[in-house]
This record gives C-alpha cells, structure tokens and sequence, in this order.
C-alpha cells in the first residue's frame, strides 16, 4: 500500500525513459523520476522512497530523505508566507503548507517553529503549530534535524563539485573566504565545514593544502 508522507521500501515494477514505476508486485505504482533513481537499480530491486505530491498534485516518489514524515513534529525554516498561509522546507523540492488557521502566531521568512506534519483532508501533505495536541507523535531532536540537513548540503555540495567545478575546489574549508563561500554554495562557512568534514569521513573526498578534491569511485 502506497503511503503518502512516509519512507517506504518498494520494488521497481517497470522502466519508462522519464523513470521507472515502483510500487507492490498486483497493487498501486508511482513515479520515480529518472534523477531520482540509484545507480545500478534495475526491474525488480528494492528502493527506499518517501511518497509526496508534485506541483500538479500527482503522487510522486523521490529517494530523498526529509526533515520530518508524517506523524512527526520538527523545527522547520519558513521559506515563503503568501495569503494561503506560510511554506516550511522539509527538504524536498517542494514546501509544505502551513495553512493560517494552523498557526498560532503570525509567521516570516526564514522564522523556525515547531510543526507536525500531517495529511489534510484533500489528501495533502501540511503542517500545523498545533503541536501539543498531537501526545503521539515523534519529536525529532534538534540534533537530529541538524544531521539531516547537513547530509542534504553534503549531497548538495558533492554535486556542485563536480558539475559546476570538475571536480575539485581552488580552496579548503580552512583557506575559503567566507563570502566566497556564500557565492559558491549559497551557505555559510560554518555550515560548509560541517558538511565538507561529513564528506571526508565517508571517504567521498580528499583534502590537500590548497584544494579540495571529489574521489571517483570505481
């Protein structure tokens, strides 16, 4: 049974050029993106996906993780407040609504709060500050949440190393200029540090005295 707003592991059921469908051998399927799709994984493997909806509210899989599943009650960034009600980022390529009947105070850019995230009833994913009524829902931890996001931004800065740098970076997180930083990767350098130490302990890159460089794996 599909599941939206969880982590699932599903099996892949068919292969399109846009993607592949997974879902249970006789029951419902969804897509996954081809971007979206591990390396190697093939008609009848297992994959872990968590299921949304996409801006054309179609269900959508994606293989990344987010900051909250349903059921869960996290601090998350407001992205964006419009007449609808606020948008939180739990790590997707889409936010999450918080509608304005959901908040308890009024809400602005880049504020963090506490949110559960729920189903609505338009099948749905939202968000809602109404957290102490939820007595059995999961709280994430603070360092938990922290973990999440810096696996993001060390997936993030994996990518740009070796798209927009071929492979490697004039500097290391000692020697970089924290403006510089900014500019490149869009982040602070205490973050960047954060994410290029979690890079090297998983062996994903090497660090000189003046540059930092992406190990291919065969």
């Amino acid at each position: 049974m599909l599941k939206l707003g969880k982590i699932q592991t599903l099996k892949i059921l068919r292969e399109k050029d846009f993607g592949v469908f997974v879902g249970e051998e006789g029951g419902d399927s969804v897509l996954l993106p081809i971007r979206q799709v591990p390396k190697g994984k093939t008609i009848g493997d297992e994959v872990s996906v968590f299921l949304y909806k996409d801006s054309k509210d179609r269900l959508i899989a994606t293989t990344k993780k987010p900051y909250l599943e349903v059921g869960e009650i996290g601090r998350l960034r407001v992205s964006d407040v419009n007449t609808i009600g606020a948008f939180v980022d739990i790590g997707l390529e889409k936010d999450i609504l918080v509608p304005h009947r959901e908040m308890r105070y009024a809400l602005k850019k880049d504020m963090e709060v506490e949110i559960y995230l729920y189903v609505d009833k338009t099948e749905r994913l939202a968000g809602t500050m109404y957290t102490k009524k939820k007595e059995d829902a999961k709280h994430l931890t603070q360092e938990e949440l922290n973990a999440s996001r810096y696996e993001k931004l060390g997936e993030q800065i994996e990518r740009l190393i070796e798209e927009k740098f071929e492979g490697h970076i004039p500097y290391t997180d000692k020697t970089v200029d924290p403006e510089q930083v900014k500019k490149d990767f869009g982040v602070s350098k205490a973050a960047f540090k954060k994410a290029i130490g979690k890079l090297l302990k998983e062996k994903k890159i090497k660090i000189t005295r003046t540059a930092i460089f992406k190990i291919y794996q065969d």
